[in-house]
């Protein structure tokens, strides 16, 4: 069964039949509802016109049981598409409110096969298994019969996270973030395990941090003090042009590269405007963000220069012997903070 809002296949819903103990009660009731796309969702009826996609009754027993789900069947006697019984929630039973007298009264009852009483007690047992139902499907977005994007918890999720899912914010290649990562993005402060861990989980690749790259930065004209300001110095006033930040930028370092991979995340790659929307998405703050990229050691390889084969000198190719053994020296970049990206070797 597919990720998208069709009823559920048939196929699935014989082997629910066929086999309900190896189904839980929730994923039982939510195949159920899907397949009858039709009908009233489990827990929304309004009034005894209004059939309901699964009708829920309550299987007695003093016996310790299994499975949450005992039958399933098709057409309810009330007219609903399916039936399902379980013994979860039940008014009688050795775990239900009802006093014994009464749970061995419906077990004599069931055995010269008169159910009234046991349907009576089902208006009670559908209702407080649907309002059990209902509220599980709003916290557990699999149960929900739409796409998970459309779930109650996805706009929670959405909005607490800042995913701008609903808003429309959009990568550059138009994916958006994916809704897995919203623990990731909603804890302030931001820090550098959660980068890494999206940035792994999104391209899927091997990429570490390290943090406090410091770097020397340029002051304002208005920032240097003057003469006549009368301002104490290590108070207020500045000496020079410029002051060190050691807190200014990052290096993302990604490893064990392949070939083709190297290429999607260098500049004009299919994935560097991923990567850099990604880390700018993930930090508000100006900082400079240091790309490295090293290429795995069993990539390594002789190249022939040709227009089929189109090479970038230190960026995808490097000059060497045939005798040389050593490592590769890493492509370094750095993504700006506005559209271009400066970077430590030539783009030829």
């Amino acid at each position: 069964m597919g990720a998208d809002d069709g009823p559920a296949g048939r196929a699935v819903i014989e082997e629910l039949s066929a086999r309900p103990q190896d189904f839980n009660l929730f994923q039982a009731i939510s195949l159920l509802e899907r397949a009858a796309p039709d009908a009233v969702p489990v827990g929304r009826s309004q009034g005894p016109r209004e059939r309901e996609a699964v009708r829920l009754h309550a299987f007695v027993s003093l016996a310790f049981e299994a499975s949450d789900v005992r039958e399933v069947d098709t057409d309810a006697p009330t007219g609903e598409p399916f039936s399902l019984t379980t013994p979860a929630l039940s008014l009688g039973g050795s775990g239900g409110p009802l006093p014994m007298p009464v749970t061995e009264m419906l077990l004599e009852r069931r055995q010269r096969r008169d159910h009234a009483t046991a349907d009576f007690l089902d208006i009670f047992n559908h209702r407080f298994l649907a309002f059990l139902y209902r509220s599980r499907r709003k916290h557990h977005v699999a149960l929900n019969p739409h796409s998970p994007s459309s779930s109650t918890l996805a706009s929670t999720l959405d909005a607490a996270s800042a995913l701008g899912l609903r808003s429309g914010v959009r990568a550059p290649d138009g994916s958006a973030l994916w809704l897995r990562h919203a623990g990731l993005l909603g804890g302030a402060p931001r820090g550098m395990t959660a980068l890494l861990a999206l940035l792994r989980d999104r391209l899927g690749v091997q990429v570490q941090g390290t943090q406090f790259r410091g770097r020397w930065l340029a002051l304002e004209p208005d920032a240097s003090a003057r003469l006549d300001m009368r301002t104490p110095l290590g108070g207020g006033a500045v000496l020079g042009k410029r002051v060190w930040d050691q807190g200014a930028g990052i290096r993302l370092t990604f490893s064990d590269l392949s070939q083709q991979r190297l290429r999607d995340l260098l500049p004009r790659g299919a994935d560097h405007a991923l990567a850099k929307w990604l880390v700018r998405r993930f930090i508000p703050q100006d900082l400079k963000v240091e790309m490295e990229l090293q290429l795995a050691p069993a990539e390594r390889r002789s190249s022939l220069l040709g227009a089929a084969n189109p090479m970038r000198l230190g960026w995808t190719s490097w000059v060497a012997g045939p005798s040389f053994r050593g490592t590769l020296p890493p492509v370094q970049h750095t993504l700006t903070s506005d559209a271009g990206d400066a970077g430590g070797a030539p783009g030829a």
